[in-house]
């Protein structure tokens, strides 16, 4: 062998199997698991939707460009906005028909 080479371990070949993927754990759930993992991912998926929505309000507030923000999210710059200004003018008027 090579200096400074190490070999490849195979974890597999000495007992150690892979961890299962995501979906072999799923498989695994019973009925009622399954039921309680989904509120709870909903529940994460809500928190996560509130804290980017501040995320991007902060950006815009610095002066953050669009296409910026919209690099960061995976979309184009007419979605970021689309999607963030339509949720802002939204809560706008959410906030001023509730006071």
């Amino acid at each position: 062998m090579a200096k400074g080479i190490k070999p490849q371990r195979n974890d597999r070949a000495r007992g150690q199997a892979a961890p299962p993927s995501p979906a072999q754990r799923i498989a695994r759930l019973p009925a009622a698991k399954v039921l309680e993992q989904i509120s709870q991912a909903r529940l994460q998926r809500d928190e996560l939707d509130a804290e980017l929505a501040l995320l991007i309000d902060h950006a815009v507030r610095l002066k953050i460009a669009w296409p910026d923000i919209a690099r960061c999210l995976g979309v184009s710059r007419q979605a970021a906005r689309q999607h963030y200004q339509r949720r802002h003018r939204d809560g706008a008027n959410r906030q001023n028909h509730v006071a």
